[in-house]
């Protein structure tokens, strides 16, 4: 099969057939978890796979890692092949510079207090007690996994939480899901917007909503201004990445629990307001940038012309 076949399909049409992909790769990256887990755990493992085991937290890795490749990367990078006869550049894979990069950290970095106030405007919305219920079970395997004093523990949670979550999501949702809907909207906003509500909801953590789609908006927006896959996943990777240490450093007895509500609603609200000014502000300035570099390379064409 040459690359783009389905290149001519319509918007709908590719997206069933986006859709089929992933629910054929993450059934088949299953049966491998399932096949991996039973060898290596017997019955306890397949239970893993099933949902009924979450005490074995190495099982629970590897599949987590497994799904990860399942549902987001392979299928985003086949779509791609499938879809254009220049995949790498569907999915905005464009060189970007190193202070691109650099900003985007600071800009992460700075975001922290912002989304835990989000985070803790978010938890004021009443939801059902099922609700509740499945958000407090993330919550405790979240801090199973990542509360550690192991530096291997640690360099595994990094892979696990932070670089296959970063570039498999972002090759999804802003790659594939966000510059698809920009182009079948005619709307770069309306492409973000949904995008990142599709970003948000499928973490299935309803108290987490708001600071998830903020997260996308802004990590959609970057992709936008910037036309370069990169900038988004490094800001997802630097966002989970810094989590996962944070979470490190609490479990060695470094770092106060409090760090996780700094920002928040009853903890230093005016440092989450700040923040998230800042932020904006900085994401903003980055635009500019590239602006100016376009201008700047226009004026230098036309002056060659």
């Amino acid at each position: 099969m040459e690359y783009g076949s389905f290149e001519s399909k319509s918007f709908i049409g590719k997206m069933v057939i986006f859709g089929a992909i992933i629910f054929v790769s993450s059934t088949f990256f299953s049966l491998i978890g399932i096949l991996l887990l039973g060898l290596m755990y017997g019955a306890s493992g397949v239970q893993v796979v099933l949902g009924n085991n979450l005490t074995n937290l190495n099982a629970l890795k590897l599949i987590q890692i497994l799904q990860t490749t399942g549902i987001f990367i392979i299928p985003a990078i086949l779509s791609a092949f499938l879809f254009s006869k220049k995949p790498w550049s569907y999915l905005c894979f464009e060189k970007v510079k190193f202070q691109t990069i650099l900003k985007t950290f600071i800009i992460v970095l700075i975001s922290l207090p912002a989304i835990n106030l989000l985070a803790s405007i978010n938890q004021l919305i009443p939801v059902s007690d099922w609700m509740v219920e499945m958000e407090r079970k993330a919550e405790a395997i979240t801090k199973a996994f990542l509360l550690t004093d192991s530096i291997w523990a640690y360099l595994i949670n990094i892979l696990m939480i932070a670089i296959l979550p970063a570039v498999g999501e972002e090759l999804i949702f802003r790659g594939i899901l966000q510059r698809r809907l920009v182009e079948y909207t005619r709307s770069r906003w309306v492409g973000i917007l949904l995008a990142a509500a599709l970003f948000s909801a499928i973490h299935m953590q309803f108290q987490g909503f708001i600071p998830r789609f903020a997260l996308g908006v802004a990590f959609g927006y970057l992709l936008e201004v910037t036309g370069s896959i990169w900038v988004p996943i490094a800001a997802h990777f630097f966002n989970n990445a810094i989590a996962t240490t944070g979470y490190m450093l609490m479990g060695m007895g470094a770092a106060d629990k409090r760090i996780e509500n700094i920002g928040g609603i009853t903890d230093l609200w005016i440092l989450g307001l700040v923040s998230l000014v800042a932020t904006s502000l900085l994401i903003v300035s980055i635009k500019r940038e590239f602006e100016r570099e376009s201008e700047l390379k226009q004026t230098g064409d036309s002056v060659i012309e």
